[in-house]
């Protein structure tokens, strides 16, 4: 692993496993990982302490990045799990239907034809740094969603199948956490419409399919070794809304003995962007093989057995997406030059803006030594995605404007 630069770090990779370590040492956690897969892997990383509880991790990529990124994200999930019901105040159902940022947040809905209840919300802040609004802790918090409702509080049942701790993102740094969270609601956005588009409605757009890269790209290579890892041809496409930050997607084209799974991931830098999407693919495939992630993946499939649209989504049959929707070929950009993670969280501010929309961000804990996790929320955004985690949704008002896109 490169021991100086990272992308969308502050922290070099030396300086970030330093602080994971003495963060971990604070809290009395001891870390244990696992490693599956040879070269493009998936780590494992489960963390235990005195007070009995565990969290895990997961991390991909080549080895000693995996490992890193499983060790911060075994943290996040400890963290996260604490969280829920953390710094919580309450609003109405007025609140909400007053408020124009949630005009076409139609998932609030659930909650608003709720009459004369308390809904518990966290704050969040809008880069930079003035503005403020509210939004439902039962939306963010898919454990807080399973809650007990006390009287005269709002029923989470009514959201807890588009509960998701999306937005959710851990960094050495708080600016580094927001990137990474602000970058992921854009990414379940995007994958979001592509299953819409592909697999709901079937309206199949062309695929915007990326060209391969020689082995002298470091991108080419890394794509090329996680095609030995998976033991299959990788495809991968660029599903980017209307945002600058872009969005990939990789899936095989072989058949597996397991559910077919892909990968996502997003970035103001497209080769990154197409990183993530690839090592996830690889993460996956190899998780997908452990008798757990498998089980998981059955069961999500038999949920939706009775719903034939959302059992289309979760398959995710690539032979549907290369024979039934035309191609366009897309190449990618080489390597550009680096963008400061406080200049690229401004451009990502200043974009969503431009389309109407407000980014706002609430930090769940912050360390004396800078880590951050936070909780990045943007209203209106498609939470569709959850479906592949065996979830019984609809589109919401995003979502279903592609239906009326369809021919």
């Amino acid at each position: 692993m490169d021991k100086t630069r990272m992308a969308e770090r502050e922290l070099t990779a030396d300086q970030a496993e330093r602080r994971i370590h003495a963060e971990l040492s604070l809290l009395g956690l001891t870390p244990l990982t696992r490693t599956l897969g040879r070269k493009v892997v998936a780590v494992q990383a489960s963390l235990h302490g005195s007070d009995n509880r565990h969290a895990r991790g997961c991390g991909k990529g080549y080895a000693d990045q995996a490992h890193l990124g499983a060790l911060y994200e075994a943290l996040e999930h400890y963290w996260t799990d604490e969280r829920h019901a953390f710094d919580v105040h309450h609003e109405t159902e007025r609140y909400f239907k007053d408020t124009p940022i949630f005009a076409d947040d139609s998932l609030l809905h659930r909650l608003t034809c709720q009459q004369n209840v308390r809904i518990p919300c966290r704050t969040y802040v809008c880069p930079p740094w003035h503005g403020l609004f509210s939004y439902p802790v039962a939306l963010t918090s898919p454990n807080g969603s399973r809650q007990y409702s006390p009287p005269g509080t709002a029923d989470y049942r009514a959201v807890q199948r588009y509960a998701s701790n999306s937005g959710t993102a851990i960094g050495a740094t708080c600016s580094e956490a927001m990137l990474h969270a602000t970058n992921e609601c854009i990414e379940r956005d995007a994958v979001s419409l592509f299953l819409l588009n592909h697999f709901y409605y079937e309206n199949h757009p062309p695929l915007q399919r990326v060209a391969r890269l020689g082995d002298g790209d470091e991108l080419g290579r890394l794509w090329a070794d996680a095609e030995q890892e998976v033991g299959s041809e990788i495809v991968l496409v660029d599903i980017s809304s209307e945002f600058k930050a872009r969005t990939f997607l990789a899936f095989t084209t072989k058949p597996t003995p397991h559910p077919q799974v892909y990968g996502s991931g997003c970035s103001l830098d497209l080769r990154h962007a197409a990183w993530r999407a690839l090592t996830e693919l690889a993460q996956l495939q190899l998780s997908a093989a452990e008798p757990e992630y498998h089980q998981t993946l059955v069961n999500a499939l038999r949920n939706l057995q009775p719903f034939p649209r959302l059992l289309r989504c979760a398959q995710f049959d690539p032979q549907t997406l290369l024979h039934r929707s035309p191609q366009h070929e897309v190449t990618l950009p080489g390597v550009g030059e680096d963008m400061s993670v406080d200049d690229q969280l401004h451009l990502l501010t200043q974009d969503l803006q431009s389309h109407g929309r407000t980014l706002g961000t609430s930090i769940l804990k912050q360390t004396k030594l800078g880590t951050t996790l936070i909780n990045v929320v943007i209203p209106g955004l498609e939470r569709f995605f959850v479906v592949s985690s065996g979830n019984v949704v609809i589109p919401q008002a995003r979502g279903r404007a592609l239906e009326r896109a369809a021919p």
